[in-house]
């Protein structure tokens, strides 16, 4: 195929009615367009323009190449200012994962207020707890909350903030029971996140200081999903470890019980995840934004994070 460049040549020279109107338009230069058409004429052997120095016309074939050149400048003009709209006004689509109790306590609202504000933007949702692979799972951003160092470099991480979890127990599986020392934990079954791990433990840490107490556990429940191990203990069936803007509520509403407060359980770092910066999209770096400020300002009114 010959050089869309030619086409596009051709299209001024006949759009400004000659080469010296064209070239001053374009600022190109006259012996330029002038070599390249007639490099375009001799490939086909065809005469486009009939010139001379006082005189210039476009033969009929000239004039159906033309119509068609313009048709095809005008889709690169409507194709270039889809892309000048991109830069100027979020759009497109995301494809996002998030575990569900994250979106509904943590995501959901600073979404939504996103998607309020730039109507032209569309969201595909993961919801899950597996820990998503952004580049083979075609995931444009995944919302996390990491307990380990990253060490995937190949990927962008961005650590946002530190969430505190806690362990909670449902008034019907302590049964007035009080629980007064990590070893009574003993006493009580349990239920944990992940299905995979051969061994669980819970790693508390006193608030107060540096002292620190490894649990270990035989769990009753195992969940993949964040939710699972949420509801399997508002209906009593055993101790769990959640972070604790996902039980705050229910604490103070009395539906679940705050074991040893004094003892943080884990932290977590809430982390956004994607696979580059290299040309990333407008819409792409006004949620990562979006939701980093969003995510730090709520940091600073509500107990369960660390900025």
């Amino acid at each position: 195929m010959h050089s869309f460049d030619d086409y596009y040549y051709f299209y001024l020279v006949v759009k400004h009615g000659g080469f010296s109107a064209a070239s001053e338009a374009a600022n190109i230069t006259k012996s330029k367009l002038s070599r390249r058409i007639l490099d375009l004429e001799a490939q086909f052997n065809v005469t486009l323009i009939q010139r001379s120095t006082r005189h210039f016309k476009v033969t009929p074939l000239g004039q159906e190449f033309f119509q068609e050149c313009e048709k095809i400048i005008h889709q690169v003009e409507c194709a270039h200012s889809v892309l000048l709209k991109q830069r100027s006004e979020p759009q497109g689509l995301i494809k996002l994962s998030c575990p569900s109790l994250m979106m509904h306590y943590q995501v959901r609202s600073l979404l939504n207020d996103f998607l309020q504000t730039y109507p032209q933007v569309q969201v595909e949702m993961e919801l899950t707890s597996r820990r998503v692979d952004v580049l083979h799972d075609d995931i444009d951003l995944a919302i996390r909350t990491n307990f380990q160092a990253n060490e995937d470099s190949s990927i962008v991480v961005r650590d946002v903030i530190k969430t505190t979890h806690c362990l909670i127990a449902s008034p019907s599986l302590l049964k007035n029971r009080q629980i007064e020392s990590p070893a009574d934990l003993h006493q009580f079954p349990t239920i944990v996140l992940g299905t995979q791990k051969p061994h669980h433990s819970w790693l508390l840490q006193h608030i107060n200081g540096h002292e620190q107490i490894e649990i270990p556990l035989q769990p009753r429940i195992k969940s993949n999903d964040l939710a699972g191990v949420y509801y399997s203990v508002m209906d009593g069936l055993g101790i769990a470890d959640l972070p604790y803007l996902t039980v705050e509520k229910d604490i103070q509403a009395g539906r679940l019980i705050h074991i040893l407060p004094e003892w943080c359980s884990n932290m977590g770092t809430v982390q956004l995840v994607y696979a580059s910066r290299k040309g990333q999209r407008l819409v792409m770096e006004k949620l990562i934004e979006h939701l980093i400020q969003g995510l730090r300002t709520t940091a600073t009114q509500h107990r369960g994070y660390i900025s």
